[in-house]
């Protein structure tokens, strides 16, 4: 069978990076539980992973959230102080990432007063720009928040493609799955994981 780079690093991204002997299915995906700890982050735990429906139609990604502390309050996972990815598989055949960018941008507007948008609408601006690249279903971009540094790492495909500075930028893209205004609400349930008690996840 003859590999492509591309699918080598997806398989790379997926197996390697994420490494661990647990993983949960989504989309024909299969994704870890555990990203182990490593020089540049402490471990990270699923918190819950669900997929990213846009314009109704298309699902566009599946969006998973890895924290150092797992939990169903949205409050806590936004406010800890431990390292935190949100990752962005992507679904479609092809997609701009700039577009998904900016649907972040978009959203963000609805979970942000008028004064904290203006606060990072340069930081902001920057994010859109580093996702500026086409991706296509198997790719993978994630958002890392970095404690040591209170900086946002953007990653492409494995390549780095630069840093922002704050949490609050990182706490205002955790509130776009998981703040009072959610991209849906079934979205952000599947985000925040099933309920220990009934194992159950809402729905809309």
């Amino acid at each position: 069978m003859l590999w492509t780079a591309r699918t080598l690093l997806s398989l790379l991204l997926i197996m390697g990076i994420f490494s661990t002997s647990h993983a949960r299915s989504v989309a024909g995906f299969d994704f870890p539980d555990i990203i182990p700890a490593s020089a540049e982050h402490e471990e990270m735990r699923l918190n819950g992973a669900a997929v990213r429906t846009m314009y109704y139609l298309v699902d566009a990604y599946v969006g998973l959230l890895y924290v150092g502390e797992t939990s169903r309050d949205p409050r806590q996972l936004i406010s800890q102080n431990t390292s935190k990815r949100l990752v962005y598989h992507i679904l479609v055949s092809r997609v701009s990432g700039r577009r998904i960018a900016t649907a972040m941008y978009e959203s963000l507007q609805l979970n942000l007063t008028r004064e904290e948008a203006l606060a990072m609408d340069d930081r902001l601006q920057q994010l859109v720009t580093m996702f500026d690249s086409k991706m296509v279903r198997g790719d993978v971009g994630y958002v890392e928040y970095v404690p040591q540094t209170q900086a946002s790492k953007v990653v492409i495909n494995g390549e780095t493609k630069g840093t922002i500075a704050g949490k609050d930028l990182f706490d205002a893209l955790m509130r776009i799955w998981i703040g009072d205004h959610p991209v849906s609400a079934r979205f952000k349930q599947e985000i925040l994981g099933p309920d220990k008690a009934s194992g159950q996840v809402a729905t809309e």
